[in-house]
C-alpha cells in the first residue's frame, strides 16, 4: 500500500498541532509554561543530547508554538549538538538517536535553515537504502523514530521514505502487538510510548491516506484497552501511578480526539481525569514528579522526573487546549 505524496504534502502544517501567534491565557497553558521553566531551571542533564532531552525540547517547542512564549533553551541545545544525532558507529541506525531529530524538525519551524536537518536526512536515507525494517526492536521506537521519518517524508515528498518507515511499523507490529488485547508487549508506559509516536504519525499526514488510516485502526485498538486501564485517581502505570504513561496516553487520546480518529464522548473525559491527574504530579514551583524510569516495573515517587516526561506533558497540554473552553 503507498500513499501518494501530491496527497501528503498538504499535510505539511500539521507537523506540529495547533499553533499561537500570541500568548493564549489559559489553565492549561500556564501550567504548561511554568512546568516548562521548571524542567529548565531544576532538571538534571540538561546538555546531553539524548532521547529523554530530544523528547522534552519537541514538549517545549509545542509549548511555545502554543503559547507563543519561549525559555530560549531549544535553539541553544540543537545548536550545541551541531545539528548532529548521537549515533553510535556499531548501530547507526538505532532509534533512540533519531529522537534528536525529532527535536531539530519542531526547532526548523523557527529555524528553517537547510543544515539544521541536513544530519538527520542523511541517516534516515541510509536506513531507507539498507532495505531492513528490523530495526526497530522495542514499540517505543514509534515515538523514537516513526515521527522523524513521517516528518522528513512528508517535508521532501520521499514516497519511498514514507513507505519504508510503514514497512517497519508493520515489521515491528507483528513481532510486539497483541492484536487481540491491543496493546503492545512490556509494559502500560511501554503502550504510552506506542501511541503517542502513533498519534505523531496521525498528525503529521493527511486524513485520506491509507498509512494515516492503518496507523489510526491501531491506536484505537490499544486505546479500547488503555481506557480500562486507567486508574481510578486519573493515571496509568505499570506498578503505580507514572506521570509519563500518564503524559503519553493522554496526549494520544486528545490527539485522537482532536483529529477525530477517536470517538470524542468516549476519549475526552479519559482525556481530562488523565490531565488532572498530571496536575497532581506537579509541584509548587512547576516540576512534574511521579515519573517512572522508562519501561521500568519500579514504582515511582513524588520526587522522580524526567525530562521526557515533561516533554509529554508539554504535548499533552497542547493537544488539550483546543479541547478546553476558554482557551
Amino acid at each position: 500500500m503507498r500513499t501518494p505524496l501530491f496527497v501528503v504534502a498538504l499535510a505539511g502544517s500539521l507537523l506540529i498541532a495547533p499553533a499561537a501567534a500570541q500568548a493564549v491565557p489559559c489553565a492549561v497553558t500556564d501550567v504548561m509554561i511554568k512546568a516548562s521553566q521548571a524542567w529548565v531551571t531544576r532538571g538534571t542533564g540538561l546538555t546531553a543530547n539524548n532521547w529523554s532531552n530530544a523528547n522534552f525540547h519537541v514538549g517545549n517547542i509545542a509549548q511555545v508554538r502554543t503559547t507563543g512564549i519561549s525559555n530560549h533553551k531549544t535553539w541553544p541545545w540543537v545548536r550545541a549538538n551541531k545539528f548532529l544525532l548521537p549515533i553510535d558507529p556499531a548501530n547507526p541506525y538505532a532509534p533512540d538517536p533519531q529522537a534528536s531529530g525529532e527535536a531539530y524538525l519542531a526547532v526548523s519551524f523557527f529555524h528553517p535553515e537547510p543544515e539544521v536537518l541536513q544530519p538527520l536526512r542523511d541517516n534516515l536515507r541510509a536506513q531507507v537504502k539498507t532495505g531492513r525494517t528490523d530495526f526497530w526492536k522495542s514499540p517505543d521506537a514509534l515515538t523514537m523514530s516513526l515521527p522523524s521519518f513521517t516528518q522528513v517524508a512528508v517535508r521532501d515528498l520521499d514516497q519511498d521514505m514514507l513507505d519504508y518507515s510503514y514497512r517497519s511499523y508493520r515489521s515491528l507490529k507483528k513481532r510486539t502487538f497483541n492484536e487481540v488485547t491491543g496493546l503492545w508487549s512490556r509494559n502500560v508506559q511501554t503502550n504510552g510510548w506506542a501511541v503517542q509516536g502513533l498519534a505523531k504519525a496521525i498528525l503529521a499526514l493527511p486524513a485520506d491516506s491509507p498509512y494515516r488510516a492503518d496507523y489510526a485502526r491501531t491506536l484505537r485498538k490499544s486505546a479500547q484497552t488503555l481506557r480500562y486501564l486507567q486508574r481510578h485517581d486519573g493515571f496509568w502505570g505499570a506498578t503505580g501511578k507514572d506521570s509519563a504513561a500518564t503524559a503519553m496516553i493522554t496526549y494520544a487520546f486528545a490527539a485522537g480526539v482532536n483529529t477525530g480518529v477517536l470517538d470524542r464522548d468516549t476519549y475526552l473525559p479519559l482525556v481530562r481525569k488523565g490531565w488532572q491527574a498530571l496536575l497532581t504530579a506537579v509541584d509548587a514551583d512547576g516540576l512534574l514528579g511521579w515519573t517512572a524510569a522508562r519501561n521500568s516495573w519500579k514504582p515511582a515517587s513524588a520526587g522522580d522526573s524526567a525530562g521526557f516526561a515533561v516533554g509529554s506533558f508539554l504535548l499533552a497540554g497542547q493537544q488539550l487546549v483546543p479541547l478546553t473552553p476558554g482557551c
